[in-house]
């Protein structure tokens, strides 16, 4: 009976992520921020959890079908995303922005818009549900003790690639791989946190949650210095290159900010 209700914890756990996906999917071509973000989130879990059934060798075909139809969704949303953080960051700063910066941003939102929308007309959903079906199905059959050993064992090499890469670090070389791995953890750890409520899992996921969140926001400023730089080729004038030289003092204050917060939960907890 035991296995039977894990397995049943298991198979709602992966139905939830894929149902949180379908219904942000849904929305999407309306390209709210706040829906570009949660879709990117359910894709990034939905892809932690495949691959680890492909490394399970549970359901490869299917698990490896599903991610093929995730990325360009997946790609497509990025660009777009990266787009719009970079708007709410110029928007958010000290400095009076030009005509021709502002310009410059909504014609590149709105050419990474149309294609993010070509790529969601092309996403084919009943095929997508049709294989999701095939997998929550099939994870009745999965032993649920062997998973949670592969899990443990996985979250364990990934923890250590994190202590390595951080340590090896005194700069931000690796805080974007860093950040993915924590990503890949959390996802882990809130699939055994489901299958079991454990107070020591609940707190190694909020450490990680912790710690995800400066770095998530030092992303950010990482993402509007690659558009700054987009700028500067674009506008090459006095004034234009004035004000890129105040945004970008201050987005290099506020990333290294972020950094040296995200830095503390890394050097304490990992």
């Amino acid at each position: 009976m035991k296995y039977v209700d894990e397995n049943n914890r298991l198979s709602s756990f992966y139905r939830e992520r894929f149902c949180s996906f379908t219904d942000h999917l849904s929305v999407a071509k309306k390209t709210d921020e706040e829906i570009i973000h949660k879709l990117r989130v359910d894709v990034k879990n939905i892809r932690s959890l495949l691959l680890l059934l492909i490394e399970f060798n549970h359901e490869t075909n299917v698990g490896t079908k599903l991610l093929k139809q995730l990325k360009k969704i997946f790609n497509s949303s990025g660009k777009l995303r990266a787009l719009q953080v970079s708007k709410l960051l110029l928007l958010k700063s000290s400095v009076d922005i030009p005509v021709e910066m502002m310009a410059f941003l909504e014609s590149e939102l709105n050419e990474r818009t149309d294609k993010f929308r070509e790529s969601l007309s092309q996403f084919d959903l009943p095929k997508f549900k049709e294989r999701v079906s095939i997998l929550c199905s099939s994870l009745n059959n999965v032993n649920t003790l062997a998973l949670k050993m592969k899990v443990d064992s996985i979250i364990h090499d990934e923890l250590e690639i994190v202590n390595k890469l951080f340590n090896s670090s005194r700069g931000e070389e690796y805080h974007h791989t860093i950040r993915k791995l924590l990503k890949l953890i959390k996802a882990l750890q809130q699939l055994l946190v489901s299958l079991k409520e454990d107070e020591g899992r609940r707190q190694a996921l909020d450490i990680v949650n912790s710690t995800e969140i400066p770095l998530g926001n030092w992303h950010d400023n990482k993402v509007f210095d690659d558009f700054l730089i987009k700028l500067d080729i674009q506008l090459p004038d006095t004034n234009s290159q004035r004000i890129l030289r105040n945004l970008k003092n201050q987005n290099n204050k506020s990333k290294m900010e972020m950094k040296s917060e995200s830095d503390k939960y890394l050097r304490n907890h990992f």
